[in-house]
C-alpha cells in the first residue's frame, strides 16, 4: 500500500515538471511569444567589418510598413528621399543611370510607373520640363512632392550670363533659316480662326530607344499661301501647338499676332529682330507656355508668306530659373526637410521614422559641407575659377567661392546650343582670365569643348556626376559619394592649374 502511494506521488511530481507551470493567456490579447533561448556558443566575431549602410538604420516602426509606391525622377532625388524613408518604404528611380534629364522623354512604361505610383517626388523649379504631359497622360491622383520647394532661384552675377545681342541673334537666325529654308513645306492657311490650319512639327529620324538621342531643338519652316482681302493685301489663319519655353517666330513682310486659344490674350515679344534672309525680314522672340495658340498673318504683299518658328540659338532667357540647387549641400536640407514633411502627409504612422531619418541625414549634409569648404581651401584662390558644360554650377560656385568664366551651353538646360559668335566670346574669356580647365558632366558631348581646349590649350576634365549617380560599383553610387567625387576632380585639377 506504501509502495501504491509513493509511487502515485511520484507520478504527481513528474506531470507538474513537465507542465513547467504553464500560465494563462492574458485576457484581451494574443499569447505573447517564447523568449528566444540564448546561445550555447558565442559567435565568432567577422573578419572583416560589415560595409557601412547606404541608408541610415531606422527604429522599428510603431505600425506596419505601408504599401506606398514611392517614385522620385532623378537618382540622385531618390537616393536622398531613401535617406529620409529608411527601411520604411521604397523609393525607385524614373530617370534611368547615365540619362540627363534635361532631355529625357517618357516612354509609355515611363507613363506606367507614374500611373501605377501613390508618390511622386520630383526636383521642380522647371527642371523637369516634360512633368505637365508626363501627369496628364498618367492620370489618376497622387501626392507630387516638390523637393525644391521654398528655395529661391538665384541671379547669375556680373558676366556670368552669356547673352546674345540682337546682331547675334539675327545671325544665328539666319544660320538656322538657311539650312531649312530648301526643305521649306508648302502649306494654305485657313480664312478665319475655325478654319485654321494646323502647324506640324517636321518628321524627324527615329532613334533607337527614346533615352538614347541627341536631343536638338531642330527649327520649322514654311511658305504659307495666304488669301487676298479687300484691300488687296493677303492673311491667313495658322494653328500651332507649342512645348513651350523661349521661342523666335519669324516671317516675310506684314503682321504676325500669336494669341492663346484657351487664353485669348495676345503673346507679347521680348525682342524684335530684322533679319534680312531666306525670305524673312522680321523675328520676334517670345517666352509661350505650353498650349495651342493662333497664329494670324495680316498685311502680307504676297500671296505667299514665308514662316520660320525655332529655339532662339544660345539666347539666354533673363528669367529663367536655375534648378540646380542640390548641387549645393545646404540647399539640400530644404530637399530633406520637403521630403520628409510629404512622406508624414502619405504614412502619417511613420512620422517617427521620417523626422529621426531626416534629422541623421541633415547631420550627413552638414558634414558634407564642412568636407568640401575644406577640400577647397586647398585650391589657391586665383585658380577657383569654373569654365562648365552647362549653367549649372552656380550655387556651388556662390557656396564655396568660386568664379564662373563662362558655360559651353549658354543655358541652365543642355538642350540649347552656343552660336559661333558665343563660342567665340567664351574663348576669348578663357584666355583673359587664364582658366587651365573645363568641366564637362559625363554624358556630355565632348566636341565643343575639345575645340574650345585646342584653341586655347586648357585641359577638359569629363567625368562628373551633376545629374546622374553611378550605378552600384561606379564612385557615385550615392549623393554624398557623388559630391565627394565631384569635389575631389575639381580640387585636384585646379590645384594644379
Amino acid at each position: 500500500m506504501i509502495h501504491r502511494i509513493v509511487a502515485l506521488a511520484l507520478m504527481a511530481v513528474l506531470v507538474l515538471s513537465a507542465c513547467g507551470g504553464t500560465q494563462p493567456a492574458p485576457t484581451g490579447g494574443a499569447t505573447p511569444p517564447p523568449a528566444a533561448s540564448a546561445p550555447t556558443t558565442a559567435p565568432e566575431a567577422p573578419t572583416v567589418a560589415p560595409a557601412e549602410p547606404t541608408v541610415a538604420p531606422t527604429t522599428p516602426p510603431t505600425a506596419a510598413a505601408p504599401t506606398l509606391k514611392v517614385l522620385a525622377v532623378q537618382s540622385f532625388l531618390a537616393d536622398i528621399a531613401q535617406n529620409v524613408a529608411g527601411d520604411r518604404l521604397k523609393v525607385e528611380a524614373l530617370i534611368p543611370l547615365g540619362v540627363d534629364p534635361h532631355i529625357f522623354e517618357p516612354t509609355p512604361a515611363d507613363v506606367r510607373k507614374v500611373a501605377e505610383s501613390n508618390v511622386l517626388i520630383v526636383n521642380g523649379a522647371g527642371f523637369e520640363e516634360f512633368l505637365t504631359s508626363l501627369l496628364e497622360n498618367a492620370g489618376g491622383e497622387r501626392l507630387v512632392i516638390e523637393a525644391s520647394q521654398g528655395l529661391t532661384s538665384r541671379t547669375a552675377r556680373e558676366g556670368e550670363a552669356a547673352v546674345m545681342s540682337p546682331e547675334e541673334l539675327t545671325d544665328a537666325l539666319c544660320v538656322e533659316a538657311a539650312d531649312l529654308f530648301l526643305a521649306a513645306e508648302e502649306i494654305a492657311a485657313g480664312t478665319d480662326q475655325a478654319s485654321a490650319m494646323e502647324l506640324v512639327a517636321h518628321k524627324e529620324e527615329e532613334h533607337d530607344h527614346a533615352h538614347d538621342h541627341d536631343h536638338e531643338h531642330g527649327g520649322m519652316f514654311w511658305q504659307v499661301a495666304l488669301t487676298q482681302q479687300a484691300d488687296g493685301t493677303y492673311a491667313g489663319f495658322l494653328k500651332w501647338d507649342a512645348e513651350g519655353g523661349e521661342i523666335a517666330i519669324a516671317t516675310s513682310d506684314g503682321v504676325l499676332t500669336v494669341t492663346g486659344i484657351d487664353s485669348g490674350k495676345a503673346v507679347e515679344a521680348e525682342e524684335t529682330l530684322t533679319p534680312a534672309c531666306s525670305g524673312l525680314n522680321r523675328a520676334v522672340i517670345m517666352d509661350v507656355e505650353k498650349g495651342e495658340y493662333l497664329l494670324k498673318l495680316s498685311g502680307f504683299r504676297e500671296p505667299k508668306a514665308t514662316l520660320m518658328i525655332t529655339m532662339p540659338a544660345g539666347h539666354h532667357h533673363h528669367d529663367a530659373g536655375d534648378p540646380h540647387f542640390w548641387l549645393d549641400p545646404t540647399k539640400v536640407v530644404t530637399y530633406v526637410a520637403n521630403i520628409r514633411d510629404g512622406l508624414i502627409s502619405a504614412d502619417p504612422a511613420g512620422a517617427e521614422v521620417y523626422r529621426a531619418n531626416a534629422e541623421r541625414y541633415t547631420a550627413q549634409l552638414n558634414d558634407l559641407d564642412r568636407f568640401i569648404a575644406e577640400e577647397v581651401a586647398k585650391i589657391p584662390e586665383a585658380n577657383r575659377k569654373l569654365v562648365t558644360n552647362h549653367e549649372s554650377f552656380g550655387y556651388f560656385a556662390d557656396r564655396y567661392g568660386f568664379r564662373i568664366i563662362g558655360t559651353i551651353v549658354p543655358a541652365v538646360s543642355t538642350g540649347a546650343s552656343p552660336s559661333a559668335q558665343q563660342l567665340a566670346r567664351l574663348t576669348d574669356r578663357v584666355r583673359e582670365a587664364g582658366v587651365k580647365v573645363i568641366f564637362l558632366e559625363t554624358g556630355a558631348n565632348p566636341q565643343l569643348a575639345e575645340q574650345l581646349a585646342r584653341e586655347t590649350g586648357i585641359r577638359v576634365v569629363s567625368d562628373l556626376y551633376t545629374h546622374s549617380l553611378s550605378d552600384a560599383d561606379g564612385p557615385a553610387p550615392t549623393y554624398l559619394d557623388m559630391m565627394r567625387y565631384n569635389v575631389k576632380q575639381i580640387v585636384e585639377a585646379l590645384q594644379q592649374g
